[in-house]
């Protein structure tokens, strides 16, 4: 006989509600009756859920009004993106996120199997990660700064060649013109030396 879909309902949330509350135990080692446990946990209740953000939608509803896709979702997410914790675990997860702090897991966030110690790691890392990216970016400027300066300061010395080579040419130019007057006044002395040489022969001649 075909159970009606308020049967098979119910079917699946027993199932999730026995899943939950093994889950509890295993983690917690809590004994939580099936037909006691909620998606949202008071703080007495001694626990609490532990989600990744693509998993969230699974712990809005409540599981007395939930649907069987709903269940069917949170038993396989069980361990994977959805895992009970300790409420002050979680708390302080909340709060590191916050902060930035970084605190040693707790016994319920140690073992390869849980997802939540995983992310805490990966947070921690992602964070030192950012404070050496953080340090490489200001040593980064830093010489970045240098450069510019080490820049500024050759285009200043080129500056300076460059005048220097000006007046280098200048003073070439104005020592290649004195040579030549300087050669031009020898010329012109020689001659009257020469005419006067020839004035005073003559003169001797006559007398």
């Amino acid at each position: 006989m075909a159970i009606s879909s308020n049967e098979r309902r119910a079917l699946e949330r027993t199932r999730c509600r026995e899943a939950l509350a093994a889950h509890i135990h295993l983690r917690l080692g809590l004994i939580v009756a099936p037909n006691q446990v909620r998606l949202h946990p008071r703080p007495e209740d001694g626990y609490a859920w532990s989600v990744t953000e693509p998993s969230k939608h699974l712990l809005q509803s409540s599981l007395s009004d939930g649907k069987i896709r709903i269940y069917r979702s949170i038993c396989e997410e069980l361990g994977r993106s959805l895992e009970a914790v300790a409420p002050e675990t979680l708390q302080s997860s909340l709060l590191n996120q916050e902060d930035g702090v970084d605190k040693p897991p707790r016994r319920d966030e140690e073992g390869p199997r849980t997802f939540t110690a995983q992310i805490r790691s990966l947070e921690s890392k992602n964070r030192d990660l950012e404070a050496e990216l953080d340090r490489t970016r200001g040593g980064l400027e830093e010489s970045l700064r240098e450069v510019r300066h080490l820049k500024a300061e050759t285009a200043r010395i080129q500056d300076q060649l460059r005048a220097s080579e000006s007046q280098a040419r200048d003073l070439q130019a104005e020592l290649v013109y004195a040579r030549a007057r300087v050669n031009e006044a020898i010329q012109v002395l020689s001659k009257q030396r020469v005419e006067s040489d020839k004035q005073k022969g003559l003169a001797r001649i006559c007398d």
